[in-house]
């Protein structure tokens, strides 16, 4: 009974007046015969239905704003899925077969003395733009300090002179490049950078692994007491518990 006259009601609004349950009474009593009138006056009070009315419409809204909030955090959750890392943001360090091989090739075949680590990093858009031909690496994310990878006067050319400093670069392919690559210190606003550019963009276009989101790392180590890199694409990455 009590069911059939809560559903007689017919809240449309979140807030209900006496007066509209007199109109909606009449309007059933014309349907059906009925004195739906006498019925609610027999159960419930005005006073009691419009309590009653007024809850379940303040229910209404409070489920319709719960249903909201979910579909906002789902909605958030699955954009932060999406989000690629930032730029700043650490990740694991990585060894695998390619690591492994790359040390073994300029350790081993060319000779190569003192290799250190110098970044992890993924390559974005603005590393393979055209127009822009430099590799990217923040100082902030360097895993080795500029001073234990250049000596104080690799250090003061990269810093001061227009150019930097010409470097010889390996690629993926396990090959010394054929045009050699420049070494320069940027001094933007908030960090400081050091680049490898001029011959970049064709260093890239030799090494097709070299893509747009991909992991790499770059290494430097000498070779006849001169300053050298390698910079190969990392894969099936693992923990690196001893770097190099």
């Amino acid at each position: 009974m009590n069911n059939l006259l809560l559903l007689s009601l017919n809240i449309q609004a979140p807030f209900a007046t006496p007066s509209s349950f007199n109109d909606r009474s009449l309007q059933l009593e014309a349907e059906d015969g009925h004195d739906h009138h006498q019925k609610m006056k027999k159960s419930y009070t005005k006073g009691e239905l419009f309590a009653i009315a007024n809850a379940l419409a303040t229910n209404k809204v409070m489920i319709k704003k719960r249903k909201l909030c979910l579909v906002m955090e789902e909605n958030d959750n699955h954009k932060k899925k999406r989000k690629m890392p930032k730029k700043t943001e650490r990740v694991p360090m990585v060894n695998n077969e390619s690591i492994v091989q790359l040390k073994r090739f300029i350790t081993g075949e060319m000779g190569g003395l003192d290799m250190k680590l110098v970044i992890q990093k993924v390559l974005y858009e603005s590393d393979m733009k055209k127009d822009q031909s430099r590799l990217n690496m923040p100082i902030l994310q360097l895993k080795t300090q500029p001073h234990e990878f250049l000596t104080h006067e690799e250090m003061r050319m990269v810093d001061e002179s227009k150019d930097g400093m010409e470097v010889r670069v390996v690629g993926s392919k396990l090959r010394m490049y054929e045009r050699p690559l420049w070494l320069k210190k940027w001094h933007l606003k908030e960090t400081d950078n050091y680049v490898l550019k001029t011959n970049w963009n064709k260093f890239v276009a030799d090494n097709e692994d070299l893509k747009k989101d991909t992991m790499i790392q770059v290494w430097a180590f000498r070779k006849n007491r001169k300053l050298c890199f390698a910079i190969v694409p990392v894969e099936r990455p693992y923990v690196l518990n001893n770097a190099v």
